[in-house]
């Protein structure tokens, strides 16, 4: 009895412990209160793994959409300067980038916009230029002590060579290196000159030096001369494939025979001499009554070429016996007449060849034309009746 007393108080006695556990238990764990973890809200400038920095308002979010905003100076403990920043969704931009119309640097380190003037290498490795404001330039611009030019479709630097018109309206013209040039050029198969001081096309007649001492003749359209040429009241001739004066040397012009001295003065006193003065009027403007290099009409260049007192087309007629024949080979040097004997209305000096050299009209200037499309009716030899 007992035992068996003794087996039953000690199940009374595990029951009760089973039962104080686990009420013990369910006041422990009533006890518990319940932990959560709350993330921090952003403000102000954060930089993120990549180094860039973006800026987040007090409510934790980031403006969207592109501006350009005063903002608290990055990196600015204190929080007391402001500085401007280009954004993209609060995310602060450098390097070149597109902004009201314009491109611009801003400066991989403090993100604001360059203040230098510099040609400088892009976030995408070309090459640009920028003035003193940051902002990209384009055409015509001054860098290192030379001009240079810069597509103003791509801001890139020129390497092609070309006669472009710059910003203001004026012509240059760029070397293959994007260098504006200056002096003696070719172009277009021809040798120009631009002026070293302001690099535009020369347009005065002139005798100048070349960037490498040569001396070449220069005329009113900018073009370097060949030939015999007219300059200071004398002859000069200068050779075609050179472009550089001739002394100290005889030389032949179609057949006639010429001297030209140490100082490079022609002499000729010939009738070649003649037409070869009027040959060096060629691009002078027509001007009404003109006998002079400044302006020729028809008979005003005769006059002046041939040294003849007459001045009008129906007087210098009268210089010599008329030829209707074979008027389309009149020799070199004849005079060659349009109109009626009654009323000549033009006249022009015969090349000999089928060709001649004329003052044509108002709004033209002095030069060779042919036969084949404005035939004169009869020719005059100076002096042979």
């Amino acid at each position: 009895m007992q035992t068996a007393m003794a087996t039953n108080n000690q199940s009374v006695v595990a029951n009760t412990t089973a039962k104080n556990e686990v009420a013990t238990n369910q006041t422990n764990d009533q006890a518990q209160p319940t932990v959560t973890t709350e993330t921090p809200v952003k403000t102000g400038w954060q930089q993120a793994a990549d180094k860039s920095w973006t800026y987040y308002n007090n409510d934790g979010k980031a403006n969207t959409g592109r501006e350009y905003s005063l903002m608290p100076t990055i990196g600015d403990t204190n929080g007391k300067s402001k500085s401007w920043y280009l954004m993209q969704d609060g995310k602060a931009l450098s390097g070149v980038q597109e902004w009201a119309g314009s491109y611009w640097d801003f400066d991989s380190s403090s993100y604001t916009l360059s203040q230098k003037k510099d040609y400088f290498q892009s976030q995408w490795g070309l090459w640009y230029f920028k003035d003193d404001t940051g902002r990209i330039q384009s055409g015509v611009q001054e860098w290192a002590g030379s001009y240079w030019y810069f597509d103003p479709m791509y801001y890139t630097l020129s390497q092609k060579k070309d006669y472009v018109q710059s910003q203001w309206g004026a012509y240059y013209l760029v070397g293959n290196d994007g260098r504006i040039q200056s002096g003696v050029q070719e172009w277009a198969g021809s040798y120009w000159y631009f002026d070293p001081t302001t690099y535009l096309l020369s347009q005065k007649k002139n005798y100048v030096q070349s960037q490498w001492g040569a001396w070449y003749m220069v005329g009113n359209d900018g073009r370097i001369q060949s030939g015999l040429v007219d300059w200071m009241g004398s002859t000069y001739y200068f050779d075609p494939v050179t472009y550089l004066r001739t002394d100290n040397k005889d030389f032949y012009l179609n057949g006639v025979k010429y001297h030209a001295d140490k100082n490079g003065i022609v002499t000729n006193d010939g009738l070649s001499a003649k037409v070869n003065k009027a040959l060096s009027a060629i691009g002078t403007p027509y001007v009404w009554g003109g006998s002079q290099p400044g302006g020729f009409d028809c008979s005003g260049l005769v006059q002046w070429a041939y040294g003849l007192p007459q001045r009008t087309t129906y007087t210098q007629q009268t210089v010599g016996k008329h030829v209707y024949n074979n008027v389309a080979n009149a020799p070199y040097g004849a005079l060659l007449f349009f109109g009626s004997d009654a009323s000549p209305s033009h006249v022009a000096i015969s090349l000999g060849n089928g060709t001649y050299v004329h003052a044509p009209e108002p709004g033209d200037v002095v030069k060779i034309a042919s036969q084949k499309y404005f035939a004169p009716n009869y020719y005059v030899v100076v002096g042979q009746y």
